[in-house]
Formats: structure tokens, sequence, C-alpha cells
């Protein structure tokens, strides 16, 4: 599963791509703020580490689209509601493309239809450790953060590039 880096880099990549407007920018303060809230989004449903059942209802589409419904209600804005849902969605995937040790292994992906647990076994991030008491906690999580840093981060850096780059073309078609 990884680290709240990794998810919120993930996070980051969904407000980047989903920035609305032709400009590619959030805007303004308002703007910020809603970048915050689709990355804060993307991190969420680790806050059920609180209440001791990780991976179970908040790692799931049905609270990835409840959150996105929550954000209508709030902002009556179609396109940061979505975003918050994508963004939680994200969570989902990547602790479901992630290694778990912790039993049960997976996410209840598809709660509230169903309380089964899905695994893909794809190992595509690795498990960030709890174990602070192991000799190798620290170069462990470490490395792990690592490679999420090298795999979401150039992907980030494009969907940024290509953001800036459309936000550049817009502003000369506007001021000409």
């Amino acid at each position: 599963m990884p680290s709240p880096i990794g998810h919120a880099l993930g996070g980051a990549i969904i407000g980047f791509a989903a920035a609305p407007g032709a400009s590619g920018a959030w805007g303004g303060r308002l703007g910020r703020n809603a970048f915050t809230l689709v990355v804060l989004a993307a991190v969420a449903p680790d806050l059920d580490f609180a209440w001791g059942r990780h991976n179970m209802e908040t790692h799931s589409l049905g609270a990835a689209a409840a959150a996105g419904l929550l954000t209508f209600a709030g902002t009556r804005s179609a396109r940061l509601a979505l975003a918050v849902a994508l963004a939680w969605t994200s969570h989902v995937v990547f602790d479901w493309l992630g290694s778990d040790t912790t039993p049960p292994l997976g996410v209840m992906a598809l709660w509230p239809v169903s309380s089964e647990y899905f695994f893909s076994n794809a190992f595509f991030f690795e498990a960030i450790s709890r174990r602070y008491w192991l000799d190798n906690f620290i170069t462990h999580n470490l490395r792990a953060v690592a490679q999420e840093i090298l795999i979401l981060g150039p992907l980030l850096a494009v969907v940024m590039a290509v953001r800036w780059r459309g936000r550049r073309r817009f502003r000369r078609r506007d001021t000409t």
C-alpha cells in the first residue's frame, strides 16, 4: 500500500488533469483551495486507521462516489465533485495495485454492493511498514516512498507541463 506521499501525488495528478477552464488553472484563492481539496481526497481514505477498519468501507468506489456527491452538495461544482471522486478512487486503485502484508489482503473496492476484498497481486507499490520496531523500518519505507516518487513524479510533471502549455496557448490567443 502506498504512503500518504504516493496518494498525495496521485491526487495532484488528478487535480492538474481535471483543472477547470481552458486556461488550465484552478485560478486564485478558491482555485488553490479546490486543488488542496482534491489532493486531500486522495489521502482521506486512510483516515480509517483511526477507527481500526483500514481497507474497508473508505477504500471503495462507494465512498469515492459519496465524497463526490458531498463535494457537489457543498460547492455545486460538478467538475470539482468529479475531481474529488476521481482522487478518492485513485487511492483505492493504488492500494489495490500495491503489496499488502496485513490480512485481510486487498481493498473492499465494491462496497456497499459487496464486502469482498480485491487484491491485484501486481505489487506495483511497495507496502509501507508500520512495524517501527524492525531494524529496516526506516530504510524500507524510504525506499518505498522513493519508488512512488519515481513512478508518479514523472507522470505529475507531464500533466503539469501539458496544463501549463495549454494555459500559455490560451493566454496568447486571448491577447491577440
